[in-house]
């Protein structure tokens, strides 16, 4: 019985010695492809937009995904970025998808940020020039009325209450004036902001996602630049 098992334990370990040294002496670059970008939600104020990637690993030996980094553009205009380490381990020959969601702010993303064509404008024009991608991107037209940097709630917190115009104890030179100033304000504004949605297309967007992913085999690392589009 000895003499039957000492071959096979000799073979097994000659076996994983033989597996060990099999290993790629380089490692190949993984492949990123784009799937979609697809609106989870949207609103007045927010999308949440899906971005789905998929790594693939040509090497015969399972690697780790050690980064994915990346940007993304709406025609032309960036919207979102995303700097992952998610460490997930790609098979031999295979792939791996990872969908992430970028949260797109009318506001902060498009209409007053610096990277974006708004900069240098005053509040309410920045964010008309920001309409047109918005309504491309999916989103439903904003109603200015409520944004706070117009001030229109605090002068309609800062009049006479509906409760003293009922009673008949309300200044109403001041309850005109402070009407007209907030209905003044709301036709100038949304005035413009409707036009402009109803000049605009629905689509298409352009998403351009760009990036680098970097894969790993033990001491050896390889990136891969990646530069993909979508159209939606």
């Amino acid at each position: 019985m000895r003499k039957f098992y000492l071959p096979i334990a000799i073979l097994m370990i000659a076996v994983m010695l033989g597996s060990i040294g099999c290993g790629p002496s380089a490692l190949k670059p993984c492949t990123v492809a784009l799937g979609y970008v697809s609106n989870e939600w949207a609103g007045e104020e927010t999308i949440a937009a899906d971005v789905l990637l998929t790594v693939n690993n040509p090497n015969s030996v399972p690697v780790s995904l050690d980064s994915l980094d990346y940007n993304v553009f709406a025609n032309k205009a960036k919207v979102g970025m995303k700097t992952l380490a998610p460490r997930l381990i790609i098979p031999a020959n295979g792939s791996i998808s990872l969908t992430t969601v970028s949260v797109i702010d009318f506001s902060g993303t498009l209409a007053i940020n610096p990277n974006y064509l708004g900069l240098g404008k005053d509040y309410v024009t920045a964010h008309v020039m920001a309409a047109p991608l918005w309504k491309a991107l999916g989103g439903k037209k904003p109603n200015f009325w409520a944004y706070p940097a117009l001030g229109i709630q605090a002068i309609a917190n800062g009049g006479p209450t509906v409760a003293d115009i009922k009673a008949g104890t309300a200044d109403m030179a001041a309850a005109v004036g402070a009407y007209a100033k907030i209905r003044g304000t709301i036709d100038a504004v949304q005035g413009a902001m409707d036009k402009t949605w109803t000049a605009s297309p629905d689509g298409p967007c352009l998403y351009n996602v760009t990036g680098k992913a970097t894969i790993s085999y033990g001491t050896m690392t390889k990136d891969t630049s990646f530069d993909l589009n979508y159209t939606k």
